[in-house]
């Protein structure tokens, strides 16, 4: 896709959407302190999340959470950062909904861009660090409402359901652990640099930010601690559960022994006595009962049943 320059004052911002070796080549020709590496590190996506600074410009890659409604999954976005004295650049997928609504905004509302580049580039690249962090806040409450949900439904007979949901949401919490987790380093690196082209006021600004991403990421660090008791609590009754079939079929195979017994003995092709006699059917019968009787009250009195 073509490359968007969006230009307000001194500060212009450049927004570059699926790039492509001629996008890059753009790029470099227009700001030739990029480093070629960097300018290459743009073309991939799989880049970890890191801040390289070098004498007049920084290059960041930060990830976002995306949810991938083909996979039914949480992946990480990847947009990279050039910021240096009055120029934003931002290379991305275009999947992300928080940065294009942000640029669009830019573009279409002239009190917006004034309050977003009205100041400089890296105030500009504050507001853009601090939506990507309101645009992750809402996940935690939607792991709110799946765990409570869960938590009505354990104690139910739809043990296969509840187990897939819990299955889903701590696959969920785990990708967005491993998606946050690496942007503190960056951003507290960002904070504890001293960089002419960044204002000095916005140290607090920086640290602000790294304080709503640790408090997120140990907000899932709980959700998982939770999901996982909640694993272990539904394995239990489970367990339980399987306990009292086995002992059932137990207890009825047990009751129906003295019975199968008497009918292989007398089901034996052999010559028995009284065979012929009139009563010996129930006979056979009563004692049969008489035995299971017994192995009944045998059974209550150890406290079996």
């Amino acid at each position: 896709m073509p490359t968007t320059l969006l230009t307000h004052g001194r500060v212009t911002w450049t927004n570059i959407v699926q790039p492509v070796q001629a996008d890059i080549d753009q790029l470099s020709a227009r700001y030739p302190q990029f480093h070629p590496l960097n300018l290459k590190d743009s073309l991939t996506t799989t880049e970890i999340p890191k801040l390289d600074h070098h004498d007049d410009y920084l290059f960041l890659v930060v990830h976002l959470p995306a949810y991938d409604k083909t996979g039914h999954l949480y992946r990480a976005e990847e947009v990279d950062i050039f910021i240096a004295k009055s120029t934003l650049v931002t290379i991305h997928t275009g999947r992300l909904q928080a940065l294009n609504e942000l640029f669009r905004s830019a573009q279409q509302d002239q009190h917006v861009r004034e309050s977003l580049m009205g100041r400089g580039a890296s105030p500009l690249l504050y507001e853009l660090l601090d939506r990507f962090v309101e645009y992750g806040m809402p996940l935690s409450q939607r792991f709110d409402r799946d765990i409570q949900h869960i938590e009505k439904g354990l104690f139910t007979s739809d043990t296969r359901h509840i187990l897939n949901e819990i299955a889903v949401v701590r696959r969920d919490l785990i990708a967005l652990r491993h998606i946050i987790k690496p942007q503190l380093p960056v951003i507290r690196a960002l904070a504890k640099g001293n960089w002419p082209w960044i204002h000095e006021d916005l140290t607090l600004y920086w640290s602000d930010i790294s304080d709503r991403i640790t408090q997120f990421q140990a907000r899932l660090d709980e959700h998982i601690d939770v999901v996982s008791g909640l694993s272990e609590t539904i394995d239990t009754l489970a367990s339980h559960r399987i306990d009292e079939v086995v002992r059932v079929l137990t207890i009825f195979t047990v009751l129906t022994l003295p019975l199968s017994l008497l009918s292989t003995i007398f089901g034996m092709n052999v010559v028995l006595p009284y065979k012929d006699h009139p009563i010996v059917f129930f006979a056979i019968v009563g004692f049969g009962v008489v035995l299971t009787t017994a192995l009944l009250w045998y059974l209550r009195s150890r406290k079996w049943l």
